[in-house]
């Protein structure tokens, strides 16, 4: 868990200035990315995510995979797992991350994938939803010394009965205050969580966009 929790705290507090030459050339050949416009009269994020998208589909040389419009789609085929991000977020490399994307403007917008090896079976070997969040934001997804509070918790399954629990909190530091979700699921030896996020602020207007990042989340073995 101290792992875990210094690659969370490292999510949020540094970005690498490179990246691994080995982790980069397996998501380049692994992962597509599809992307969607949200009309003729794009923002300057839109601008600069499109040509980005652009750029990572020619590199790929993949057919792209269906997302819904104003959305990116990633799919790993090594790990197993689909999410979708919004467009005019970037890829970048964070020390301890498997997966980051981030709005080129707003630093607290951004959503982070992360696989860690473990001997459960089950999300419930662990404990129930509230159990894992209590631990999970308090020892984890917050950074040092911030305060954490839990807001709700849910469970769902996917259709080839994977069990998925679904956080939403909010963590308060000097610097920011943050409302995030994470999703977690077990299967195949290896525990995912997905966490995306904005600052308290933006909340009202990015917490549909966020929703669905949490949603299309997705494993696959």
């Amino acid at each position: 868990m101290q792992a875990c929790t210094q690659s969370a705290a490292f999510a949020h507090t540094r970005v690498a200035t490179t990246a691994k030459a080995s982790k980069a050339t397996r998501r380049v050949s692994t992962i597509v990315h599809a992307s969607a416009t949200e009309g003729a009269n794009a923002t300057r994020r839109q601008a600069v995510l499109s040509t980005a998208a652009l750029s990572a589909s020619l590199l790929t040389n993949a057919k792209p995979a269906h997302a819904l419009s104003g959305f990116s789609v990633v799919k790993d085929t090594r790990d197993g797992y689909q999410f979708y991000y919004p467009v005019g977020w970037q890829e970048i490399s964070v020390d301890g991350q498997d997966a980051v994307y981030k709005d080129v403007i707003e630093p607290l917008e951004s959503v982070a994938l992360n696989i860690y090896p473990t001997q459960r079976e089950s999300l419930t070997d662990i404990g129930s939803p509230d159990e894992v969040a209590n631990t999970l934001v308090g020892k984890a997804l917050a950074v040092p010394g911030a305060q954490a509070k839990v807001l709700k918790t849910a469970q769902r399954k996917d259709k080839d009965d994977h069990l998925y629990y679904f956080l939403e909190y909010v963590t308060k530091s000097n610097q920011y205050e943050r409302h995030a979700l994470t999703i977690v699921t077990i299967t195949q030896g290896k525990f995912y969580t997905l966490t995306t996020g904005s600052s308290e602020r933006r909340w009202p207007k990015m917490k549909d966009r966020l929703q669905t990042v949490i949603d299309s989340f997705n494993v696959y073995y």
